[in-house]
């Protein structure tokens, strides 16, 4: 189903300096899966790992966020849950790429509804 026009898809792929360990995968999915309750605000909130590592140039990990509208983006990006998101996995020598664009009539190539 296509989010509702106007919406804000926020994509993030994240780039780990080393193979986190089991145990810090389990904490990393632990608090991105801890977000709809504690910060709200999510149409849609999807987390995977790639699965080949052929074409990521290194990035391991994908985030996937649809939010109603630019405000609701803005209090995901500078509520406490999100920041110390940030902070781990910094601390762990992550780098990221994010995109955020509108959900319109330019960028709706198909629509699945």
């Amino acid at each position: 189903m296509t989010p509702p026009r106007g919406a804000i898809q926020h994509v993030v792929l994240l780039n780990f300096a080393r193979e986190l360990t089991p145990d810090e995968h389990a904490e990393l999915a632990r608090q991105i899966r801890a977000w709809p309750h504690g910060i709200g605000g999510f149409l849609e909130l999807r987390f995977g790992r790639d699965l080949t590592g052929a074409r990521t140039r290194g990035y391991q990990y994908l985030l996937f966020e649809v939010f109603p509208d630019e405000a609701a983006l803005k209090a995901y990006a500078s509520h406490p849950l999100h920041r110390a998101f940030a902070d781990w996995v910094h601390e762990r020598g992550c780098e990221e790429i994010a995109f955020d664009y509108i959900i319109d009539d330019e960028t709706v190539v198909v629509d699945a509804t």
